[in-house]
């Protein structure tokens, strides 16, 4: 007895539904196929020519769920569940539990973050002999000797440089980098923000597994007091989560104290860093102002290849005269005397003269500067 027409049509309602699901499944086979170099077995047909024109009832409740049982399931990489990967498509382990999210911030950690080219020397820092002390027995001796630092000459993994503004924090920071050859981290407060609820926090800790792949590594992070301050309980929720992740990942159960993993803060208000920062960053050292030698030294150093005529006798009493400069401020003025030469030529002869027939530097170029150049910073 032939079937109504009614239920026929239901019948191709319900190939239908099968056949696009079939499609869906394919597809997905497809993609794990080629993510574990495999080629991903295909399903067989589950529609035939014969179901056409043979009557079926709609497929029960209980039926209908153990088909989707039977299927395999997704999550948000388009990645098969951990107890179907033996059976659907021979996928291999995912390393990390985010998938294709994990691999999009160490991505952007790598582009973003790490400073392939930090080309800063111990020479082109001046002074500042006590810290680049602590910075050799923390990075740098322990890369090239790892078998001296152990127990309890293992090398600290928190250092705090602190002081006024513009003495060369961020160069020490730098020339540790570059002589120890370690990867340069340079963390600043806008590559760990972000307007997506939790991902700063995923951000801190891909930071870190990258850190640990890397090693040595160095964590820079200049102006620390902007993203890790006193924790309030008034703050926002994302910034308190924030700095939690990083205090975890810093000095936490996940961390292990074999890693050669530092974290170099600085600042100029060291107040206003968290207990808990404070506590991590063992080493604290303080970067001054330059003493009249070490001014000596940053002269010396900014006037390289340039045409001066300064007895030894002139860079003393610039070092004398320029009490309460930092080395910011000591850059700027070595840059205003340079443009001297210039302004005694006037706007006609600038476009005629060559570079080689300029005057040289004379000690009145540098006291006329510092009438336009003041030290940027309060006693």
């Amino acid at each position: 007895m032939p079937s109504p027409p009614g239920e026929r049509g239901q019948v191709r309602v319900y190939q239908d539904k099968i056949a696009k699901w079939q499609t869906q499944v394919e597809e997905r086979l497809r993609v794990l196929g080629r993510r574990s170099g495999a080629a991903a077995p295909v399903p067989k047909k589950v529609v035939t020519n014969n179901q056409v024109n043979r009557p079926e009832r709609p497929a029960s409740t209980s039926s209908r769920k153990s088909a989707l049982q039977s299927s395999p399931t997704f999550n948000r990489g388009g990645q098969a569940s951990s107890h179907q990967k033996n059976s659907v498509g021979g996928s291999k382990p995912v390393q990390r539990a985010g998938g294709k999210d994990d691999d999009k911030l160490v991505e952007m950690i790598n582009t973003t973050i790490v400073d392939r080219s930090p080309s800063v020397r111990w020479d082109d820092v001046a002074g500042l002999d006590k810290a680049k002390q602590a910075l050799m027995e923390m990075v740098i001796l322990p890369t090239k000797r790892r078998d001296l630092f152990t127990g309890l000459r293992r090398p600290a993994k928190g250092l705090l440089l602190f002081g006024p503004p513009g003495n060369g924090k961020t160069m020490l920071a730098k020339a540790v980098a570059s002589e120890s050859e370690a990867t340069f981290f340079n963390v600043s407060a806008s590559s760990l923000t972000s307007k997506w609820v939790g991902e700063a926090e995923k951000l801190v800790r891909t930071l870190f597994m990258v850190a640990v792949e890397r090693q040595p590594s160095v964590i820079f992070m200049d102006e620390i007091d902007s993203v890790m301050s006193t924790r309030l309980a008034s703050e926002n929720d994302a910034s308190r989560r924030l700095k939690s992740e990083f205090l975890i990942q810093f000095d936490g159960v996940t961390s292990n104290p074999d890693d050669l993993v530092i974290v170099i803060g600085a600042t100029n208000k060291p107040q206003e860093l968290d207990d808990a920062v404070l506590r991590r960053l063992v080493k604290r050292i303080y970067v001054p102002l330059p003493d009249p030698n070490v001014r000596r030294l940053l002269l010396k150093n900014q006037l390289k290849g340039q045409a001066f005529k300064l007895s030894n006798h002139d860079l003393e009493r610039l070092a004398v005269e320029t009490e309460g400069y930092s080395g910011s401020d000591l850059r700027a003025l070595c840059e205003e005397a340079a443009m001297m030469p210039i302004r005694e030529l006037g706007p006609q002869n600038i476009l005629t003269i060559k570079a080689n027939q300029l005057r040289p530097l004379r000690y009145e170029d540098f006291r006329n500067a510092m009438t336009a150049i003041r030290p940027s910073l309060q006693k």
